[in-house]
């Protein structure tokens, strides 16, 4: 299962120096002053900027620069902290300020655990799989990940849900590049918190 304009290797199609990203990254925000420090805690600002992309301006091509301007806006609104954007609820609640300033309606859906709330497998496949049946790319944010090294501490897009071997593998976009894993040895590893969310226009 899948984005319906998502096959391997296309996603939110930037381009910078006439090669097609996968998304964007953030370490692009360093075009916009943005300092090492707090470009190296905006992944969710660079994963919700391909959500929006992604619901708004189907169908297109993206420069880079363009791309810039409307990540380094969301940058400027969803402010990341000294340990970025660490939650679903948090993104979110800033995420309120986005609608009244564009006029877009987002309606968003979380599903969201910690040490001490676990979420069956079975729910967050669920959830993902709903999320893809909008069309809508879920945003994924995990504090710890000593197994899967691409969701250490880092959040990102889902685009694809596939059946592999009798395992649940996610694509994702990770600094303008496909990435693969297993939900099941993600889910197994010891983790603070992880949640998810996706949006809809309401």
């Amino acid at each position: 299962m899948k984005l319906i304009r998502s096959g391997y290797g296309e996603f939110v199609p930037v381009i910078e120096n006439g090669k097609i990203l996968y998304g964007g990254y953030q370490n692009s925000l360093g075009a916009k002053g943005v300092s090492q420090f707090f470009r190296d805690r905006s992944c969710v600002v660079t994963a919700f900027t391909n959500v929006y992309f992604y619901l708004f301006h189907r169908d297109r091509k993206i420069d880079i620069d363009i791309y810039n301007e409307y990540q380094y806006y969301f940058y400027r609104r969803i402010r990341p902290l000294i340990n970025g954007v660490s939650t679903v609820g948090r993104l979110d609640r800033r995420l309120e300020l986005v609608r009244d300033d564009m006029g877009i309606e987002l309606k968003s859906k979380r599903l969201s655990e910690n040490t001490l709330i676990r979420r069956p497998l079975g729910k967050k496949i669920a959830f993902i799989e709903e999320a893809l049946a909008y069309d809508s790319p879920p945003i994924l944010i995990n504090w710890i990940s000593n197994d899967i090294r691409v969701m250490r501490h880092h959040g990102l897009c889902i685009t694809e849900l596939n059946k592999v071997k009798g395992k649940h593998e996610v694509v994702v976009s990770s600094w303008g590049k496909p990435y693969k894993f297993y939900l099941e040895d993600f889910n197994k590893q010891f983790r603070d918190y992880s949640g998810l969310i996706y949006f809809s226009e309401r």
